[in-house]
């Protein structure tokens, strides 16, 4: 019985210590009405990169969105069009659509960006760290932003 509840507790605090390890470099933040508020940085996005992160294959945004203005042929088609962004969300709706998708539609295929715990379809070995920074994140929102059109 003793070794059974030792073998419990270095369990629960192996788990707690791997959690904890996980999320330390993740910035907290509060979802309200649908929207994450607050930035996560307090420094404003840099749109050329946010731009930049969009378009490249850490973004990935073009696998499964069209975006204007943009000549690559090999645009997605799974995703809504990212043309007129800006004038469909806030800067705060859009920052937890790229933080956290599932908070508005659990079934979603777009990954969660800012996230590292209870993500669906992701190979173990990148369930540790998130895909974009925290700074990365509130870049690609300040150039969404500019898509009016």
């Amino acid at each position: 019985m003793y070794l059974r509840t030792l073998i419990i507790i270095i369990t629960n605090i192996y788990f707690l210590v791997s959690y904890v390890n996980a999320n330390e470099d993740l910035i907290s933040y509060d979802i309200i009405d649908y929207s994450i508020p607050y930035s996560l940085t307090n420094i404003e996005g840099n749109i050329k990169n946010g731009r930049e992160v969009a378009l490249s294959r850490q973004g990935n945004c073009l696998a499964c969105h069209k975006v204007p203005m943009y000549d690559d042929i090999f645009q997605g088609n799974i995703g809504p069009s990212l043309a007129g962004i800006g004038n469909r969300y806030t800067i705060a709706e859009l920052r937890l659509r790229l933080v956290n998708p599932y908070v508005l539609n659990p079934d979603t295929i777009m990954p969660a960006f800012y996230k590292v715990r209870g993500l669906k379809r992701v190979d173990k070995k990148y369930t540790e760290k998130s895909i974009l920074s925290a700074q990365e994140i509130e870049d690609v929102i300040s150039w969404l932003a500019t898509l009016k059109d």
